[in-house]
């Protein structure tokens, strides 16, 4: 009986440690930079294509011109915007990662 007792206060030592264990490494692993949604309003210019043909849009924030302490900030949208060219929209999304380029993955137009 005492074998018993010993053996199950080992388990559940080791199911403590693991528990421990599992609960620690998920916010880590949630830890990585998540951006959020900005708004972007600017009037929208056309930059281009890739190489696979998806053409390339740029808008650059009106908030940040004509003010010396800020560089302009532009961004690139990827896909068909060919009907904003040369129209003042908002639009909604997150910066996309890993680009030499800023890169606005749109989520919604104003």
């Amino acid at each position: 009986m005492t074998q018993q007792l010993a053996k199950l206060k080992i388990m559940l030592a080791v199911v403590a440690v693991v528990a421990t264990m599992v609960t620690s490494a998920i916010p880590a692993a949630f830890a990585q930079e998540v951006e959020r949604e900005i708004a972007v309003t600017g009037v929208v210019s056309y930059q281009g294509t890739k190489a696979d043909g998806t053409p390339i849009y740029g808008i650059t924030d009106e908030s940040t011109l004509g003010d010396a302490r800020y560089q302009k900030e532009g961004y690139l949208m990827e896909g068909d915007y060919s009907a904003y060219v040369g129209k003042r929209i908002t639009v909604h999304g997150v910066r996309e990662s890993g680009h030499a380029e800023r890169v606005l993955d749109v989520t919604r137009i104003e």
